[in-house]
């Protein structure tokens, strides 16, 4: 498939088969994540893979009962820092200073331009973080899309209690959205054959 007509064919998976997807084809996934475009490229995110029965069904009993949690291949669950601290700052300047053999006016110029939005008072952090990670939903999205992978985003979950099965530490982190990945259910998913819902062009898109 080309990627729009992969795009028409992908939609929100309610019922999935079970069957487990390719280590590959969960690595594309995961690369398409890893490679996902963020401010400033500080990637202020993780995202915790699991095929774990037991994890799977005690997300599904404690914060998500969505049966597409219990009848996926893999769960992602995409954790948004709550903070930039300077550890993680420095690490990552460290780590351009490394791979571009930066100078240090350079990448002394580059920490005050992220200072400044760590630094702003009316910049609320864990929003800003928050929709960074959305960026790499996005692309997880994309990329299962292409690889014939069926993704469903899933937003309505108790979030407290996700954090709390993940053992998460919320003064660090927490769970903002979680994507199901695996295979469609054609015999059981209503909306499989629904065609979609979506503006025309000319109302979505103003040139100007």
């Amino acid at each position: 498939m080309d990627l729009i007509e992969a795009l028409n064919w992908r939609y929100a998976t309610k019922r999935m088969t079970g069957e487990k997807i390719a280590e590959s084809d969960l690595n594309i996934i995961l690369e398409a994540i890893r490679l996902t475009p963020t401010a400033y490229g500080l990637q202020p995110f993780k995202v915790v893979v699991t095929r774990n029965e037991d994890l799977i069904g005690e997300i599904y009993r404690k914060s998500c009962p969505q049966i597409v949690i219990r009848q996926c291949s893999h769960l992602l669950v995409f954790k948004a820092r709550k903070k930039l601290d300077s550890e993680y700052l420095e690490g990552y300047l460290k780590e351009m200073k490394r791979q571009r053999n930066s100078t240090d006016e350079y990448i002394d110029g580059y920490r005050s331009k992220i200072l400044r939005v760590i630094d702003d008072p009316q910049i609320n952090k864990f929003s800003w973080m928050i929709r960074q990670t959305y960026i790499a939903l996005g692309y997880a999205t994309v990329a299962a899309a292409a690889s014939g992978i069926d993704a469903t985003p899933i937003e309505g979950f108790d979030a407290q209690s996700l954090n709390e099965v993940l053992r998460l530490d919320t003064e660090k982190e927490e769970a903002v959205v979680m994507l199901a990945l695996g295979y469609r259910d054609e015999k059981e998913d209503k909306l499989i054959y629904l065609p979609k819902i979506r503006k025309p062009m000319d109302l979505l898109v103003e040139k100007i």
